[in-house]
């Protein structure tokens, strides 16, 4: 009996699975305890062909950040598409946590990638992270502005607040998951709601 054959992958499936392996690495070991070698070898493949997909651990991991990223602003499009339709404040800053929260009990180990403390990271893969983050920040800023008469800068203060409420709740979710996610929902529109002064 001849032993079966592996499925050849072509090589974006190859690179998904690769993130895929990578993202259960980072999130339960962190950046610094995981090598390439740890990814190859967890993903079943030879480190040559880790390699032949990204050049370092630090461009993986910004793979993972930027897929993460563009997932979540994908999300964003809901929230702008009910603010061109005229929807309230109240009901707009609640179906983002809504969706916001949902992709973290979906995929929680993508998140805890996203959500890894800065301290592990080198200045340069901070920066390049920050970036990222950066992108989500304006566009959360432009819907700010649809609901508050706030200049520029002060738009672009509180998108930073609104991403802090949504990381650090994020964060403590995660430590108590038992609390059902309506609620952490209903915190999340609370704080936003009273931070803009909106009734």
């Amino acid at each position: 009996m001849t032993a079966p054959r592996r499925t050849r992958l072509s090589r974006e499936a190859r690179a998904a699975q690769l993130l895929d392996t990578a993202e259960v690495l980072f999130a339960e070991r962190g950046l610094e305890r995981t090598s390439m070698e740890d990814i190859a070898r967890a993903a079943g493949v030879t480190r040559p062909m880790v390699y032949s997909h990204f050049a370092s651990k630090e461009e993986v991991f910004l793979a993972c950040v930027r897929r993460a990223r563009t997932e979540l602003e994908d999300r964003i499009r809901e929230p702008e598409i009910m603010i061109q339709a005229g929807a309230g404040a109240a009901a707009v800053i609640e179906r983002a946590g809504e969706l916001f929260f949902e992709l973290l009990e979906r995929d929680p180990r993508r998140w805890r990638v996203l959500f890894l403390r800065g301290g592990a990271l080198s200045e340069e893969l901070a920066a390049d992270v920050a970036a990222l983050r950066l992108g989500t920040i304006r566009r959360i800023a432009d819907m700010v502005g649809h609901f508050a008469s706030f200049d520029e800068e002060r738009a672009t203060a509180f998108a930073h607040a609104i991403s802090g409420v949504g990381e650090q709740l994020g964060r403590w979710w995660f430590a108590h998951p038992e609390i059902p996610r309506a609620r952490v929902v209903a915190h999340y529109r609370d704080f936003i709601t009273s931070g803009l002064g909106l009734p």
